[in-house]
């Protein structure tokens, strides 16, 4: 009798994939070469510092003031991190699948739908393909934001090497948005404080450095199936309705947050409400300082940093698609209307209850990671002493948030954060990357719960709400 072998789940193929790039870019970089300083770092930084790049989020705990990555990394270092970046924004999978491909014209069909799940692609017999496109438009876009930065790069650093991975760099982190860059703590915020590079940046230099980084973020989060659509079909018609959906929300959330934050600023810098929309999509990336912000822009950063970007790109948080089916869905309820349908397309109940699913684990995440963090943070003097214009609790949630969605955004306590709330930040950052969805998946005895019993109980109602 033959034994059959029992193929690993994908999904825990995923995240195994992702924790050993994790812990080895940990390694790495600990080791003296990738310190400026030319001693071991401390492992949990270095830890948190490596989840923070491979899930790309962007948040760190140096403390060297305006320094920031510069201060701590010397290059190999920062070669090292973005190495992880790219392999945390295409995903392990995406990357080995494509070089598997390279040496093997032909995988078995087990091999291509194990693939297919691994990369959340639907058509196994074209994942190859796929991955393949994904590989294509992101190095496209990457070698066209390099090539965009570097009229402000050869005008403001010091020689041409250095302006060269200045672009490079922060074209990878924008795409990915990870939110990483060489500027110091202060990202992209200019005035008292700020780091030298950006304000003696010419003017011209800093709006066209923010837009084109505006532009990549966009790019990166809008979904890898939006682009190739895009290109292919050209004409709204012919797109697929995923693609409509993610396009239509995309729009949305952009106008409805540049409103907000332009209104809730006290109607202070247009292009800076754009921005503050623009990255809190998962980017990290900032021109306001985010503790100066008011309670409603924070509460409304908080909420885009929860749905992020759009399924299939780099961006985190539980997705446009997620909050569109869900609003979809609560339309059709009020109306009374039986089926949910949009765009000539009538969606399941599976969809539906998968999408409600995904935001009560997200907000129970959420909600169990800040009371760990608060608990661990409740007496640290270090925080206290910030002197925020944020309350503690406060500054912790946003921190929560931006960890979950890998935006990275933070009021600018992340340094002074204990270890236990630098492991708990770690685990949301990480869970934020894959979804909690996957971890759902990889506990479920089945990748589908199909009912194949031979009797069907009484249909019942009761009492809601």
């Amino acid at each position: 009798m033959n034994k059959q072998k029992k193929a690993l789940n994908p999904y825990l193929l995923v995240i195994l994939s992702f924790v050993a790039i994790i812990f080895i870019g940990a390694v790495l970089l600990m080791m003296p070469f990738s310190r400026t300083a030319h001693n071991f770092g401390d492992f949990v930084d270095s830890l948190f510092l490596a989840t923070s790049a491979t899930c790309v989020t962007g948040l760190n705990s140096f403390k060297q003031g305006i320094g920031g990555t510069t201060a701590e990394l010397t290059f190999a270092g920062q070669v090292i991190l973005i190495a992880l970046i790219q392999i945390g924004g295409l995903g392990f999978v995406t990357l080995l699948t494509f070089f598997i491909t390279l040496f093997y014209r032909k995988l078995q069909f087990k091999d291509r739908l194990l693939l297919s799940v691994m990369v959340n692609s639907e058509e196994a017999a074209e994942v190859v393909s796929f991955v393949r496109k994904i590989i294509l438009i992101s190095f496209s876009f990457e070698v066209f934001g390099f090539l965009l930065g570097l009229p402000v790069f050869l005008s403001s650093c010091n020689n041409v090497p250095e302006a060269l991975w200045y672009s490079l760099f922060h074209s990878v982190s924008a795409y990915n948005n990870a939110g990483f860059d060489l500027f110091g703590s202060s990202s992209l915020v200019r005035g008292a404080g700020a780091s030298e590079f950006i304000n003696n940046m010419p003017t011209w230099a800093y709006y066209y450095m923010c837009s084109y980084i505006m532009f990549l973020i966009v790019a990166g989060g809008i979904s890898f199936v939006v682009v190739i659509d895009i290109f292919t079909k050209r004409k709204f018609k012919q797109f697929r309705v995923f693609t409509k959906i993610s396009l239509m929300m995309t729009g949305i959330l952009l106008a409805l947050g540049f409103v907000v934050f332009f209104a809730s600023e006290g109607f202070k810098s247009p292009f800076n409400a754009l921005f503050q929309s623009v990255t809190c999509r998962t980017a990290g990336f900032a021109t306001t300082d985010q503790d100066g912000l008011s309670v409603l822009g924070k509460s409304f950063s908080c909420f885009l940093m929860f749905f992020g970007g759009n399924p299939l790109g780099t961006a985190g948080g539980v997705k446009t698609t997620t909050l569109y089916i869900i609003v979809l869905a609560m339309i059709c309820y009020l109306a009374r209307r039986n089926k949910v349908s949009s765009f000539h397309r009538r969606y399941s109940n599976e969809v539906i209850v998968k999408a409600m699913s995904l935001v009560l684990l997200a907000v129970a995440t959420i909600f169990i990671s800040f009371i760990a963090i608060y608990l661990f943070e409740n007496k640290n003097s270090d925080i206290t002493a910030l002197g925020l214009k944020s309350t503690v609790p406060a500054a912790l949630i946003y921190e929560v948030f931006s960890a979950f969605g890998t935006v990275g955004v933070s009021t600018g306590v992340t340094p002074y954060l204990t270890v236990g709330s630098k492991l708990v930040i770690c685990i949301l950052m990480f869970i934020g990357r894959l979804g909690p969805i996957t971890f759902f998946q990889l506990l479920g005895s089945k990748m589908r719960f199909d009912d194949k019993s031979k009797y069907h109980y009484v249909e019942e109602d009761f009492l809601i709400g």
